[in-house]
C-alpha cells in the first residue's frame, strides 16, 4: 500500500480546497495558540489525514468551510475534508506556514467517516468527553441518552458525573468509547435510566448548576439510595430547604458529602 503525502498547495493546483467535517472537533484558540508555537519551530511533523468530500457526504457527514459555514452537499466534490488534523491546520494558517509546506494524506481504509472520526480520536485521545457527547448527538439526533447527556455537557458536567447519574453508579461505565460507539452507531450495553436521571436533576432545581455538576450530591443519593431506594432519596433531596442547601454549599472538600447526608438522613426521618 503506497500512501502518498501531498500539500495543501498541490490539492488547490488540482482544483479542490480543504474543509471540515460538522460536529469533528472543535476549533479552539487555546489548541490552536499552542500549536502554532510548535509550527512555526518544527513545521508539520505529522501530516493531515483528508478524505474526498464526496465520500464524507455519502457516509452521512456534512461538511462546513474553516469559519463553520455549512457547504451545500452538490458542492462537495470540489472539497476534501480534514478527518485528522484540523486544530494542526488552521495553526499552520495562523503561524503562516506556506500551504506548499502544509502536508496531508488521504484516509486508506474504506471505513465510514463517522467511524473514522471516532476511531482517530479514541485511539490518540484526542477529544475531550464533551466533544464525544456532541459527536454522538449530531450524528444521532434521535438517540435520548446523547440527548439527556448533551444537556448536561452544555451546563459543564464532567463526563464522570453525567455517568453516575445516569446509572446509579458510582463507577464511571458511560465513558468516552461508549459515546464513541454512539457516533458510530453501534449498540452499546451499558445500564442507565433517564427517568431516573431526570428525576435527579429536577430535584436539584435549588441547587446551584455548577454545584450539581460536581460528584458531591450523586455521590451522596447513590450512597443513601443504597439503603433506602432512591425515590425516597430523590424526595427527600427535593424537601431541602434554601437554608440547609446553602451551608451544604459551603462546605468544603469531603466535608460536603457529610453535609449532605446529615441534611438528607433528618429529612428520611422525618
Amino acid at each position: 500500500m503506497n500512501i502518498i503525502i501531498i500539500s495543501v498547495a498541490d490539492l488547490k493546483a488540482a482544483g479542490t480546497s480543504l474543509c471540515l467535517i460538522n460536529g469533528n472537533r472543535s476549533i479552539t484558540s487555546k489548541n490552536v495558540e499552542s500549536k502554532a508555537k510548535s509550527l512555526k519551530k518544527y513545521g508539520i511533523l505529522t501530516p493531515l489525514m483528508f478524505v474526498k468530500g464526496e465520500k464524507a457526504i455519502s457516509d452521512g457527514c456534512s461538511l462546513i468551510d474553516l469559519n463553520g459555514n455549512i457547504i451545500n452537499n452538490a458542492d462537495a466534490k470540489s472539497y476534501n475534508a480534514i478527518i485528522d488534523g484540523q486544530n494542526r491546520y488552521a495553526a499552520a494558517l495562523e503561524a503562516g506556514i506556506p500551504e506548499s509546506e502544509i502536508y496531508l494524506f488521504e484516509c486508506y481504509t474504506e471505513a465510514n467517516c463517522k467511524e473514522l472520526l471516532a476511531e482517530s480520536n479514541i485511539v490518540v485521545d484526542g477529544w475531550k468527553g464533551c466533544d464525544f457527547i456532541g459527536g454522538s448527538l449530531l450524528f444521532n439526533p434521535n438517540n435520548e441518552l446523547a440527548q439527556f447527556a448533551k444537556k448536561l455537557s452544555d451546563k459543564k458536567f464532567q463526563i464522570s458525573t453525567t455517568s453516575k447519574i445516569l446509572t446509579f453508579d458510582k463507577r464511571v461505565k458511560i465513558t468516552s468509547k461508549v459515546y464513541a460507539s454512539i457516533m458510530k452507531g453501534e449498540k452499546i450495553e451499558v445500564e442507565y435510566d433517564l427517568k431516573r436521571a431526570q428525576d435527579f436533576i429536577d430535584a436539584t432545581s435549588k441547587f446551584s448548576p455548577t454545584f450539581v455538576a460536581k460528584r458531591y450530591l450523586i455521590d451522596s443519593v447513590i450512597d443513601l439510595s443504597l439503603t433506602f431506594g432512591y425515590t425516597k432519596v430523590i424526595n427527600a433531596l427535593s424537601k431541602l430547604s434554601n437554608i440547609i442547601i446553602k451551608r451544604i454549599e459551603d462546605n468544603k472538600g469531603e466535608a460536603i458529602n457529610n453535609a449532605i447526608k446529615a441534611a438528607l438522613n433528618l429529612e428520611l426521618g422525618k
